[in-house]
């Protein structure tokens, strides 16, 4: 532990920077740093003669003493409720918590210097919860070094915090159970990122612009996806795809495929969830730390038993009360220009906590992590009003991989009239990946892929390096239904013939008088005529319909159009 004292007057409270966050003061360090009227006051308490001159080591002696007789046990057993209160908060926050989070709820410590503390005593009337606990020498006050920049917290010494930690077990969730109101329903999260995954890598692999990649099973959007697969390595910033991960991410079972994916989300810096929130806009350059912001809550929902409906209003103000902190810290929330994109009404200063940092909470639960398959949503039937959620099994993948993930091998894989192909989801993703390539999307049905092969869709995977022979052993290895008849025929006669039927939209132009025909054909408007099928019956350019429609009404031909 590395401390560097500061000079400070006496009129100021006694504050140290701390330098390495993962160490607590003990009580030795809050006593030294005290003026020596305020060590006095806590002495006393303690019950230690407060005019003995104490060399350190004699201060560690008596205050090893102190501990072992049970003194400060006494103490925090005798203090009033909502000192009690506070004490526990803090063991129960590793120890410390930012001193603008402390200070709002349980009041500030006056600043004075010895004289005024004489003529006030506050250690016998404190003005708040914080005083209180100051003058009894169970709190103190330090710069921890902090990221991005160190920053000033209210600790609870190392000994004494080790003392009712050891008694304090189980952290208590935040929030309440909830019994499922009636009208309710409950959205069961799957994990169809999964698949949403192979989607977006089939579809820029094909070519396609992300945002017209379809169907995406799952609640995150292009955006959000396209960041994890950036995450993942899986393409570059250009979007150009890395195959050799592509290959090794898509035949990874599903779970072992869903722990990455989570453990990407959970350490990625560039994915951020504030981005997306629909009623928020946050302006300006501002340097956050994604990353801590999500363990943060995620820390904050760690205690919620899994498998338990859980009100989701009630952990929002559980939060607030208890750790609000959770997105903007100390003077952030008076720095930061959050906006309401629809009033553009400007959000600054914790009285604007429920609109900025509850929104926050609100998207991070029903949106982010229902969308990762990590909970399930208990809403209103008609309104969809997110009432509570639940965790899933899946919440065990944010810390350990899977023992075991069986294959994605069982799913059905069939062929219907048209060259239409169904592929289930519980197929292999390498399949589908490759089956996609080849075929014209038409979309999602019952937890099935379709696709079409078609002419256009065989040559464009032509372009790609792929072979009709390649589609045709796919068919023939994975198919478990019998081919729809005469399907490997018409493949067959495509690649060793390039020949397809072609079926179009053409404009027909009848004629009943031969000789009007031949005045048509002679004229101007030859140029518009496509194809003549017989001698009265032409196929003609759109373009020229209107010129043809002039021109019989002056050969004295009247000229219908249909559609």
């Amino acid at each position: 532990m590395r401390l560097n004292y500061n000079n400070i007057p006496p009129a100021k409270i006694a504050i140290k920077i701390y330098v390495e966050e993962d160490t607590m003061p003990t009580i030795k360090n809050l006593l030294i740093n005290h003026d020596e009227d305020v060590r006095a006051i806590i002495l006393t308490k303690w019950g230690i003669d407060a005019d003995l001159e104490l060399s350190g080591q004699q201060l560690q002696l008596l205050i090893d003493t102190t501990l072992q007789e049970g003194v400060i046990t006494e103490i925090v057993q005798s203090l009033p409720g909502e000192a009690s209160q506070a004490f526990h908060a803090l063991v129960n926050s590793e120890g410390k918590m930012p001193w603008s989070q402390f200070s709002r709820r349980y009041g500030d410590i006056r600043v004075m210097g010895i004289a005024k503390r004489e003529r006030l005593h506050p250690e016998r009337d404190p003005s708040s919860t914080a005083e209180l606990l100051w003058y009894s020498g169970l709190i103190g006050r330090a710069f921890f070094d902090a990221r991005p920049e160190p920053r000033e917290f209210v600790y609870v010494p190392e000994e004494i915090c080790d003392l009712f930690r050891q008694s304090a077990g189980t952290t208590k969730p935040l929030g309440e159970q909830l019994v499922p109101p009636k009208g309710s329903t409950s959205k069961l999260a799957q994990d169809a990122m999964v698949d949403d995954i192979c989607s977006m890598l089939a579809g820029l692999r094909m070519g396609m612009k992300t945002e017209a990649i379809q169907p995406l099973r799952g609640v995150l959007k292009h955006a959000q996806l396209s960041q994890l697969l950036l995450g993942m390595k899986l393409i570059d910033k250009k979007g150009t795809l890395n195959l050799d991960a592509v290959q090794d991410h898509l035949t990874k079972p599903r779970e072992a495929a869903q722990f990455e994916i989570l453990q990407t989300w959970l350490k990625n810096r560039t994915f951020s969830e504030m981005a997306y929130l629909p009623d928020l806009h946050f302006e300006g350059n501002l340097k956050v730390n994604t990353v801590q912001i999500r363990q943060r809550i995620i820390d904050l929902l760690e205690p919620i038993p899994s498998n338990t409906w859980w009100d989701l209003s009630a952990f929002i103000r559980d939060v607030k009360i208890n750790s609000p902190e959770v997105l903007r810290v100390a003077g952030e929330m008076d720095t930061w220009y959050v906006s309401d994109r629809q009033s553009g009404a400007l959000l600054r200063g914790f009285e604007h906590w429920d609109e900025v940092e509850g929104a926050f909470l609100h998207f991070f639960v029903s949106t982010i992590l229902f969308g990762l398959g990590l909970c399930d949503l208990l809403v209103d039937r008609k309104s969809e009003e997110v009432y509570g959620f639940r965790w899933t099994d899946r919440k065990a993948l944010l810390n350990n991989a899977p023992d075991h993930s069986p294959g994605e091998d069982s799913g059905k894989f069939y062929t219907l009239a048209q060259a239409n192909l169904c592929i289930s989801t519980e197929c292999a993703r390498t399949l589908r990946y490759q089956i996609a390539r080849f075929c014209e999307w038409k979309g999602l049905r019952r937890n099935e892929y379709q696709y079409q092969i078609t002419p256009r869709s065989l040559q464009a995977a032509r372009q790609q390096g792929l072979q009709v022979p390649q589609l045709t052993g796919l068919l023939k290895k994975h198919l478990t239904q019998e081919p729809a008849p005469g399907l490997y025929q018409a493949l067959q006669r495509f690649e060793s013939k390039n020949a397809f039927a072609n079926v179009t939209h053409q404009v027909l132009l009848r004629i009943a008088d031969n000789a009007v025909a031949r005045t048509l054909k002679r004229s101007d408007l030859q140029k518009y005529i496509i194809e003549e099928l017989n001698p009265t019956t032409f196929i003609i350019d759109r373009k020229g319909i209107e010129h043809f429609q002039a021109k019989l009404t002056e050969l004295g031909y009247l000229c219908q159009i249909d559609g």
